[in-house]
């Protein structure tokens, strides 16, 4: 007997506004909507690697969703985030809405800011996981082979091989100092986590079933409402805040990895420009319209449309727009965030 093949759908966590960002990044123009690694908005790059789907949907609060949709076709779905609760809640909402728009299907979960070298290897490895996931009934998470000792992603351990390329989850590894990191490149059994991760909704549904019943409580009652408003956001922010990881990962007995060797980043700060672009002799990298003339200056990033001066500059973050100038070291660029909070809201 022919069973038809269940829709494989993309969807794009996109609720951040990407501070570390900042100035370039804003509350009406935040990181998705920015030309960061080409000539695109990160929201079209993301969209066009992954257009071969039928569906396309992208959850994020309304005011970013309608940031998104002059940049975007129409077939891209949007599914609203009344109130920020984390990836928990906003994934178990994206199950539940698309589980009773299309029925059971094989839902997989990303970011607008990742980077691949290869577009089309990648489509392949969501392909293959897709494909393990829905027969399997497993939530098969996306690991990255280690090239060099990351100390910015958290890892996760192998166990027991099931067939090609996929593994058993051992462990879960916070982000490690560098000692640590080395080890786990030698050891060959840790893959970066990347965060994506691809499963049948009903599958994550029961995981939220199991380990969150207060979110499974309120997504049956979203379901019974049809999703609409206001009992969206009276529901919703009630729901507890929490990360996928935490909330679920963590804890499941359902989850397998694929270890592939995929080159990939997350583009989490203005650092990740220069592991992709090319420097001069003295690695400053330039972007923008804007030309430097350096001395004695050694391993900046600068983003300005002027004529940039450097004197005896070392490892800076340079960034100007037409209202803000940014200058931190490149070792504090986590710390942009915070100064971010500080700021009127008109320039924030």
């Amino acid at each position: 007997m022919f069973c038809k093949k269940m829709k494989q759908i993309p969807v794009i966590l996109a609720g951040g506004r990407g501070e570390r960002f900042w100035p370039l990044s804003r509350i009406k123009t935040p990181k998705q909507n920015l030309a960061l690694m080409s000539e695109k908005p990160m929201i079209l790059e993301t969209y066009q690697r992954l257009k071969s789907f039928d569906e396309f949907f992208i959850i994020a609060n309304k005011t970013l969703c309608d940031s998104f949709q002059p940049l975007l076709p129409p077939k891209v779905g949007y599914i609203i985030e009344p109130v920020a609760r984390n990836t928990a809640p906003a994934i178990g909402l994206a199950c539940s809405y698309l589980q009773k728009k299309f029925g059971d299907c094989v839902v997989f979960f990303e970011t607008a800011d990742h980077y691949y070298e290869n577009p089309g290897h990648y489509v392949e490895e969501i392909q293959k996981a897709c494909a393990f996931a829905e027969k399997s009934d497993k939530i098969v998470l996306l690991g990255i082979q280690p090239d060099f000792p990351h100390t910015g992603y958290g890892y996760i351990e192998q166990g027991e091989l099931i067939q090609d390329s996929f593994y058993l989850v051992r462990n879960f590894k916070e982000k490690p100092n560098y000692e640590t990191a080395v080890e786990y490149l030698e050891e060959k059994t840790y893959s970066w986590n990347s965060g994506i991760f691809i499963a049948k909704a009903s599958v994550l549904l029961k995981e939220i079933s199991k380990y969150l019943p207060k979110l499974d409580k309120i997504l049956s009652e979203l379901k019974q409402s049809e999703f609409q408003e206001p009992t969206l956001s009276e529901l919703f922010k009630d729901a507890p805040k929490i990360s996928i990881d935490h909330g679920i990962m963590e804890k499941s007995k359902e989850t397998v990895l694929l270890k592939t060797p995929l080159v990939w980043d997350d583009i989490g700060d203005f650092n990740a420009i220069a592991r992709h672009f090319k420097g001069d002799n003295n690695e400053n990298i330039i972007r923008g319209k804007g030309t430097l003339h350096a001395l004695n200056s050694s391993k900046n990033i600068i983003i300005s449309d002027k004529l940039v001066a450097l004197i005896g500059a070392e490892n800076l973050v340079i960034v100007e727009t037409n209202d803000a100038l940014l200058i931190c070291r490149r070792s504090e660029t986590q710390k942009i965030r915070d100064i971010v909070k500080n700021l009127d809201e008109k320039y924030r």
